[in-house]
């Protein structure tokens, strides 16, 4: 695209997107433009987002004397597609909402209606029945009818008052959400600089950052073949963009790096101790601070809508970081939904089991030791999980270096049967002057498997364990023998291998003692 500036002229510039880096948590953009110039005069680069960091544009125009770089601050009058899709939608939910309310008022009247029916009929009754104008079955009929009207509008209102708060909900985060994309890309910048050039034509590289405008993230899709011993891995990136920009057919290079966090090294601080504090609530209940647990990115299935794209991206080490590069270009509109970008295909192999714990619920997963073997380093992130072309669920994948393991949980098998009955359980004192009491308790877990073939099974069973000294557990019989205990989680490990219609049954007895009169906590 050729632009021809005159001198002392300030002119404008047509460019687009040529390439992006997206990083967690920001992205760089790298616009290019073609012009011919001779002398002196004024760049001016229009209509860029107005989310743009001023401190980060960076002018590269090999041959050109760049001079003094002004961000200058506009306003767009056209609002932009995403922008009237989002407004479009925030006043549809006003109109069901003003729909609720329309009926709400078709209802009141109604309601009104009925009860000067019901509060008028007593006079109107005495009335007709002295005159012998009307049965009195009519006006039973009547009254049981205006009765039953009323139980249903009163029904309605109920539901009807729900369904208005719900929406009232949509409407204002609608709202809130149009509101949040106008102020993001109506407002926007323009880039202008000074030159100075002899005469000829040059290329304009224009690089700016956006925070918070572009995400990627890590998802996968493992395909488990436990005959071949073997996991099928589909490492992708999902990638969005809410620049108020859109990229056609833009270089695209995904980074680990963070640039805005950690940049500079922590320093020890002292490491105090102090005895935590407790607040009583009004009800008489402790209070105290808590951390939220952390959540995973992503979740559940991709849109079907995604595309793909067949290439693999080749990973290259940056210092402390890895980036991907995208193979060919890449479009993808701003605020449109995630795409998905193949990172890479691989074959791994993998020790398969299958794992039981039957007192948390009577199930078989299918597990599997995944070995990276590849030069490849897989990034934590979610996705599916399959057993051949069978999905089985979602699952979270660690980070895993080269030559790394890690386990992963390919869902149940309704083939492999698990049952735990508890056989016999009663209570007994200890003597007529005794102050304990005991109770005893008798289980039976059988596994079964009904695969085509053998197969190994890892199952954990659980008795008590007391956390106070008035508690006290005694296993009395534990058959066969086990491969593993763990006396402080109260675990026992087995690991039979079962062939097909094989069975491995497992009897175990304990005793619990603990004051006469006390409940324990957890045991009934």
């Amino acid at each position: 695209m050729l632009v021809i500036l005159l001198a002392l002229q300030a002119m404008t510039v047509s460019s687009q997107a040529d390439s992006v880096v997206v990083y967690p948590y920001q992205v760089l953009v790298v616009r290019t433009a073609n012009v011919s110039v001779s002398g002196s005069g004024e760049l001016s680069f229009p209509n860029l987002p107005g989310g743009l960091d001023d401190n980060s544009v960076r002018i590269k125009a090999p041959g050109i004397r760049v001079g003094e770089v002004q961000v200058m601050r506009g306003y767009l009058a056209e609002p932009t597609p995403e922008v009237k899709r989002l407004q479009l939608r925030a006043q549809d939910l006003e109109d069901a909402l003003k729909g609720f309310e329309d009926e709400g008022a078709v209802l009141k009247a109604k309601e009104d209606f009925l009860n000067s029916v019901k509060l008028g009929a007593p006079e109107i009754i005495a009335k007709d029945l002295q005159q012998g104008k009307v049965a009195t079955e009519s006006w039973r009929g009547a009254l049981a009818f205006v009765g039953d009207e009323l139980v249903k509008v009163k029904a309605r209102q109920v539901k009807l008052a729900r369904e208005h708060d719900a929406k009232q909900k949509e409407v204002a985060a609608a709202q809130q959400e149009y509101n949040d994309a106008r102020a993001a890309v109506e407002n926007h910048k323009e880039v202008d600089f000074d030159y100075a050039a002899d005469p000829g034509s040059y290329e304009v590289r224009l690089s700016y950052v956006i925070p918070n405008a572009a995400q990627w993230s890590p998802y996968y899709e493992l395909r488990a073949n436990p005959a071949d011993g073997k996991v099928e891995v589909s490492y992708f990136a999902k990638l969005v963009q809410r620049t108020g920009e859109d990229w056609d057919g833009v270089k695209v290079v995904l980074s680990t790096t963070q640039p805005v966090l950690g940049v500079t090294a922590p320093q020890p601080t002292p490491w105090f101790l102090s005895l935590m504090q407790y607040d009583m609530d009004k009800g008489g209940r402790t209070r105290h601070a808590a951390f939220a647990p952390m959540e995973a990115p992503g979740g559940g299935a991709m849109a079907k809508d995604m595309e793909e794209k067949v290439d693999e991206a080749q990973p290259v080490e940056t210092g402390i970081s890895l980036q991907y590069a995208i193979p060919g270009r890449v479009s993808l509109k701003s605020g449109e939904q995630a795409k998905k970008l193949s990172l890479k295909q691989a074959s791994l192999p993998a020790e398969f089991e299958y794992y039981t714990l039957p007192r948390s619920g009577q199930q078989a997963y299918l597990t599997g030791k995944l070995a990276n073997t590849s030069d490849f380093v897989f990034l934590a992130g979610d996705g599916n999980t399959y057993v051949g072309d069978e999905y089985t669920g979602t699952t979270w994948l660690p980070n895993i270096a080269s030559q790394e393991s890690t386990l992963v949980s390919f869902g149940i098998d309704e083939r492999v049967k698990v049952k735990r009955e508890l056989v016999k359980s009663f209570k007994s004192k200890g003597g007529l002057f005794s102050k304990t009491e005991k109770a005893q308790f008798v289980y039976k877990t059988t596994v079964e498997n009904y695969n085509p073939k053998p197969i190994t099974i890892k199952v954990v069973e659980q008795v008590p364990v007391s956390q106070q000294g008035e508690i006290k557990v005694t296993v009395t019989k534990v058959e066969p023998q086990f491969l593993e205990q763990d006396k402080d989680q109260g675990t026992y490990t087995w690991k039979p291998t079962l062939d097909p219609k094989g069975k491995f049954v497992i009897n175990f007895e304990f005793t619990v003692e603990y004051p006469a009169g006390q409940n324990v906590q957890g045991l009934f």
